[in-house]
């Protein structure tokens, strides 16, 4: 197993990483909400699979579009809060790097939010593309989101993380501050670990610094998806929503980005 994903797998069963998936049910961003939108109007009575679905939150954002619904997760504890928020919706556990229990051509959309697919490693992730391809129907479209190697943020000395707020509850109080320990104990340790080649693994401070991602730019995204199958036209979406024009985007952490399967 990479390091990466033994970190990352840690994180994703960790208590207050769950607690924090538990209830969200709200769009990320403007560009989020832009992503799904288009993706409904291309797919309105979709067959829809959900990559790394969570607790469940982008189900309440596509259900009333979809005339079938797989979510999936590797995590089981995120699967056994998606059943109990979405009891009438079908969740299993399953790895988006083998969905070979899914036939081909079998879903119009899938669907892998908040940069889940950055979760692995490069090999992992051209794995992903070649399944999704591979279990789209002719015309079908695939919606994620991917950090921005460009990003000013991965490349300051220190990450940027939330600040520090002084709570009147000292209970509160303690835990950020326990929080806050952690996290700096974690960014010593991992940031020893990143690596900025071909491919680029990065620390985030994302959960007290408990993932490493993968970051890339438009154009490795292009070419990694037309490599797996994609059409080369693939529409890439500033968080703002804004189509991201040509030239290097600095400000944007991730892109929202809707790729097709060929007819």
């Amino acid at each position: 197993m990479h390091r990466m994903e033994a970190i990352n797998r840690r994180t994703w069963r960790n208590p207050l990483t769950l607690r924090v998936y538990r209830r969200s049910k709200d769009y990320l961003n403007a560009g989020e909400q832009a992503l799904l939108a288009e993706a409904e109007r291309r797919h309105t009575g979709a067959r829809i699979l959900d990559l790394g679905c969570g607790g469940g939150r982008t189900a309440y954002l596509v259900e009333h579009f979809a005339s079938d619904y797989l979510g999936i997760d590797y995590t089981p504890q995120m699967i056994s809060m998606a059943r109990a928020n979405h009891p009438g919706l079908h969740f299993e556990i399953m790895d988006a790097r083998d969905l070979s229990a899914l036939p081909n051509e079998s879903f119009d959309l899938a669907l892998f939010s908040y940069n889940g697919i950055d979760s692995v490693d490069p090999r992992g992730r051209l794995a992903i593309l070649n399944e999704v391809v591979r279990v789209l129907a002719p015309g079908g479209s695939f919606a994620f989101s991917s950090f921005n190697r460009n990003w000013h943020g991965f490349n300051l000395p220190a990450r940027p993380r939330p600040d520090f707020i002084r709570a009147a509850n000292p209970a509160r109080m303690a835990l950020q501050a326990l929080r806050w320990a952690i996290g700096a104990s974690r960014e010593r340790r991992y940031i020893a670990l990143e690596q900025r080649g071909e491919h680029a693994i990065l620390l985030h401070s994302a959960h007290e610094f408990g993932i490493m991602v993968y970051a890339t730019t438009p154009d490795q995204l292009r070419q990694q998806l037309t490599a797996s199958g994609f059409a080369p036209q693939v529409e890439i979406m500033r968080t703002d929503g804004r189509q991201l024009e040509n030239g290097t985007d600095t400000d944007n952490e991730y892109f929202h980005i809707l790729a097709r399967k060929p007819l």
